[in-house]
């Protein structure tokens, strides 16, 4: 076997015209090309520029295309895309990645139409190497949610297994879709996993809503009623933040222990398929402590908290004073604000603020 090690930018097409040169001249004829690069620079839309979305489109677009464009003509008997699993399930704070990935599903679809080789492989998740084992916790997060990691032996099989067919893209994950659509409600309607999902969401939602609803109507005194449910909900916080319930206090902000926006919604997803509720983006904005939030939830299902005093409170703002009024006002003005009316609203905020800062 003869190897030869070359380092070029894929992205830049004089640099790849370089290397296949050398390997003209020095190698026997080419047959098979792997197109396996790739970043992540994550990030929510309206947090990513041009720049941002360009630097991780660049591998993937520039990269595949220089190496279809250049090597279109010759007789390959393989043109190998390494995509991802996100274009077929979604990535929260990844549209650039998940935009660089669909261009290389879509040109093994244009290279098949065209008479030649292609096939896209829409990994997911590897163990040991890869992007996502660079972060532990997000392989674990992943896996609790349903999609397990790939081993590097597992990988190889799977690619063997795949070159033997013919089809133009194949997705590989060890998948558990029932569990995937606990996390994910809506996934369950999207066209893929409607034909996937032979369950109902509602047979699902009730088998799993019946647990901790009857374990609540159970308890006869209120205030064991609210312990066990701030325990409930502190176990939930935790499998989302990846800390131990036990270092979870019920009167802390959440966003304080790490919550960030992509994992409140994470959390929100968790409850609505474990409680059956419809619950707003804004949760835990308006509802920012456990403790808050466990009565809020509970009257949403019907079942009656013992409140905690609070003095201090009671002092500072009167029932029925304007404070009150104008408190509450606030909060069911924005738990009937949807998710884009919610990012329009924190858009204007964001342009106010920079507009402000400008003024300085």
């Amino acid at each position: 076997v003869q190897v030869m090690v070359a380092q070029a930018d894929v992205t830049d097409a004089n640099a790849v015209n370089e290397v296949l040169t050398q390997v003209k001249e020095s190698m026997p004829p080419l047959r098979g090309i792997v197109h396996a690069a790739g970043i992540v620079d994550d990030g929510v839309l309206l947090q990513l520029d041009r720049e941002r979305f360009n630097r991780v489109l660049a591998p993937k677009l520039d990269g595949a295309w220089n190496l279809h464009t250049l090597t279109r003509d010759l007789p390959l008997d393989h043109f190998i895309l390494f995509s991802s699993v996100t274009v077929l399930l979604g990535s929260a704070g990844q549209g650039n990645y998940v935009a660089g990935n669909a261009f290389l599903d879509a040109l093994a679809h244009h290279r098949r139409v065209q008479g030649q080789p292609a096939l896209s492989l829409n990994w997911g998740p590897w163990s040991e190497v890869g992007m996502a084992a660079v972060d532990a916790n997000r392989g674990e997060r992943l896996a609790s949610r349903g999609l397990a990691s790939i081993t590097p032996e597992q990988g190889t099989i799977a690619l063997a297994q795949v070159l033997q067919q013919d089809a133009a893209q194949v997705g590989i994950m060890p998948f558990d879709l029932e569990q995937w659509c606990q996390f994910y409600p809506s996934a369950a309607k999207s066209a893929l996993f409607s034909q996937l999902h032979k369950e109902t969401v509602a047979d699902e939602t009730q088998e799993q809503t019946g647990g901790i609803q009857e374990a609540l109507l159970a308890e006869q005194s209120g205030r064991r009623r609210r312990s066990l449910f701030e325990t409930y909900l502190r176990d939930q916080v935790a499998q989302v933040i990846r800390l131990a319930a036990a270092k979870i206090p019920v009167d802390k902000p959440l966003n304080s222990l790490g919550l960030d926006s992509l994992m409140t919604l994470e959390l929100r997803n968790r409850l609505e398929a474990s409680l059956g509720l419809n619950l707003p983006a804004t949760m835990t904005w308006n509802y920012p402590t456990i403790a808050a939030l466990a009565p809020y939830l509970a009257d949403k299902m019907g079942i009656p908290l013992e409140t905690t005093d609070s003095k201090t409170d009671n002092s500072m703002k009167q029932p029925g004073s304007q404070e009150d009024d104008k408190d509450l006002t606030l909060k069911t003005q924005l738990e009937d604000v949807s998710e884009d009316e919610m990012e329009t609203l924190l858009t204007e905020e964001l342009a106010a603020i920079d507009d402000l800062l400008k003024g300085i």
